[in-house]
């Protein structure tokens, strides 16, 4: 059997985000026997050391925008991608973005390659973005970022969804830490993974907090990831008010951590007060560590949190009615643990890596076919 090659390319090379991870993660769905990946790469990071991790070999060398204001430039940088491709065998290039009028999209054209853009966030298609004549599909993480194109008409006929996968084993595989984290077999533990910035409410649950130790002291809640970029302000902010001594230092950071799948067996309850969210990886990573999980219902998160029997979505994204979402959970008599059970069942079958994993193989044969 012939092997296929595809490169990946996402030109941020951090790996504490979503989009990085679920392009790990899907590689991770290939049929190696169907599908070589390799991935180019401008420079080292935390990503491209993953992904050697994960056996995918790395190509070095820069994507870059082209323009027509520069078009003798723009043929050398084409017909240079085009080289790279051809000396590599590659079938197939899939970017984790949409990206602007790409070379690596052209130089697919030039050289026999299919190409895949993947978008992970919010998109307007402009005419003037040629991406969109030479991209043969386009795949959108969710139906609600789907609907939310502008401009879908452009790409409609080559545009689907493929929701973002996660590896759920690897998630059922954490074993609780709480000894090592400080907290007692008392202490009633809420976390939120992300990072710390305006987009993703964590104001909002801290506020949360504030409202809920009133009445229930034993509660403790963590922040587990890092600042975000360019909101180290605001980061400072959020720590500047955990400190105060109303908290009684409840509120606790734990910084971007390598051992997610431990943090969450360590939680008795997930929040995620997010203001956006395109998907929403980590929501399917909590379910799937059997943990009740209280979200904002925006973006993608409601095509994972179906019924209130598996989770609960809040609205309007406020404190108080995460507060009371809380409070509700907390009033059952099994502290919420019967409906984490419910919805680790239910991302089985939808968000797993044979489904999600399954389905991108077949998007790959499909464009070879």
């Amino acid at each position: 059997m012939n092997i296929s090659r595809v490169l990946y390319h996402y030109p941020y090379l951090q790996y504490d985000t979503g989009s990085p991870k679920s392009l790990v993660s899907m590689i991770d769905g290939l049929n190696r026997n169907m599908f070589e990946p390799l991935f180019l790469a401008s420079e080292n990071g935390p990503l491209i050391e993953v992904l050697k991790e994960h056996g995918v070999k790395i190509l070095h060398g820069n994507s870059n925008s082209i323009s027509w204001k520069h078009p003798f430039r723009s043929v050398v940088s084409i017909r240079r991608q085009a080289r790279l491709l051809k000396e590599n065998n590659i079938n197939i290039v899939h970017l984790n973005q949409f990206g602007w009028n790409n070379d690596l999209v052209f130089a697919a054209r030039i050289a026999g390659a299919f190409t895949i853009l993947h978008l992970h966030n919010p998109q307007d298609i402009q005419w003037r973005n040629l991406n969109r004549f030479a991209a043969n599909t386009v795949l959108s993480c969710s139906e609600t970022l789907y609907n939310s194109i502008g401009n879908i008409s452009y790409i409609n006929k080559k545009c689907q969804v493929l929701h973002n996968q996660v590896d759920i084993e690897w998630i059922e595989s954490g074993k609780p830490i709480r000894e090592e984290l400080g907290l007692s077999q008392n202490d009633i533990v809420v976390g939120v993974v992300a990072q710390i910035r305006h987009g993703k409410g964590i104001d909002i649950f801290v506020e949360t907090a504030r409202l809920c130790l009133r009445d229930r002291p034993e509660l403790v809640f963590l922040i587990i990831g890092p600042d975000g970029a360019d909101e180290q302000d605001y980061a400072q902010d959020i720590r500047n008010i955990a400190a105060e001594s109303e908290f009684s230092g409840r509120i606790r950071f734990l910084g971007s951590r390598s051992d997610i799948p431990d943090i969450l067996a360590s939680l008795d309850i997930f929040m995620l007060p997010t203001r956006a969210e395109a998907f929403g990886i980590v929501v399917i990573e909590a379910m799937a560590a059997g943990l009740p999980v209280i979200a904002s219902r925006i973006g993608g998160i409601p095509e994972i949190i179906t019924n209130e029997e598996i989770g609960y979505l809040v609205s309007p994204i406020e404190p108080r009615m995460f507060a009371l979402a809380l409070d509700q959970v907390l009033a059952r008599k099994d502290s919420g643990r019967k409906m984490g059970a419910l919805g680790k069942i239910s991302v089985g079958g939808r968000f797993d890596k044979a489904t999600i994993g399954g389905r991108l193989n077949s998007i790959y044969q499909n464009l070879l076919g």
